[in-house]
């Protein structure tokens, strides 16, 4: 990890532990263990180490699922596929730290709109499209009716993600996630959007 990286990482924690008003250059430069002279030259101030650190999330997501889609040529049948992205989507969005700076960007998006814009252009939209992919591969093979990909990919992210994520958004540590709670959205997720785009033939149409 290059140090600039480094300053990134550790930057990360502190933005999202006491948000962007609450944090401070000397803050940051003590987390990175550098001078402020050095993290001065390196980002140019304390904006420009968000704006860095939003960017250097957003080009951490690049074709995520890329590795499922051979897994979708394999799968027997629409559910197994649909349950192994279920399963990665689950995992990668609702990892702790990236819930923590989805949140740190959604308060700081009337600030910052750019930022807000790059994260849901860069970040969300990158997810949307590699899970577009796999679903292409599901139509194709006639295991889910799927004309529109990117829609569905928006619906299935709905589905799977608007339950856990609001609540760790809102409730915070207050109502931590259960594990079973997870459980149950991700099963009840899959059945209902498996059977909303099962083909015509499977709906008796």
């Amino acid at each position: 990890m290059s140090k600039r990286d480094l300053m990134l990482q550790r930057a990360w924690d502190i933005f999202v532990t006491h948000g962007y008003i609450g944090t401070s250059t000397d803050q940051l430069a003590a987390a990175a263990s550098v001078s402020k002279q050095t993290l001065y030259r390196e980002f140019g101030d304390k904006q420009g180490v968000f704006a860095a650190l939003i960017k250097y999330a957003c080009d951490q997501v690049q074709d995520p699922f890329a590795p499922l889609r051979a897994k979708m040529r394999e799968c027997d049948s629409a559910s197994e596929a649909v349950c192994l992205l279920a399963e990665q989507l689950m995992r990668s969005i609702m990892n702790p730290r990236v819930q923590q700076l989805r949140r740190l960007v959604i308060a700081e998006a009337g600030r910052f709109p750019d930022l807000g814009l790059l994260y849901w252009e860069k970040g969300f939209l990158r997810v949307i499209a590699s899970i577009s992919h796999c679903l292409q591969v599901l139509h194709e093979r006639q295991l889910l009716d799927v004309p529109d990909t990117e829609l569905a990919a928006h619906h299935f992210a709905g589905l799977l993600l608007w339950i856990p994520s609001n609540q760790v958004m809102f409730a915070g540590q207050a109502r931590p996630l259960r594990e079973e709670d997870l459980a149950r959205v991700l099963d009840r997720g899959v059945e209902a959007f498996v059977s909303a785009y099962a083909p015509r033939s499977t709906h008796g149409v």
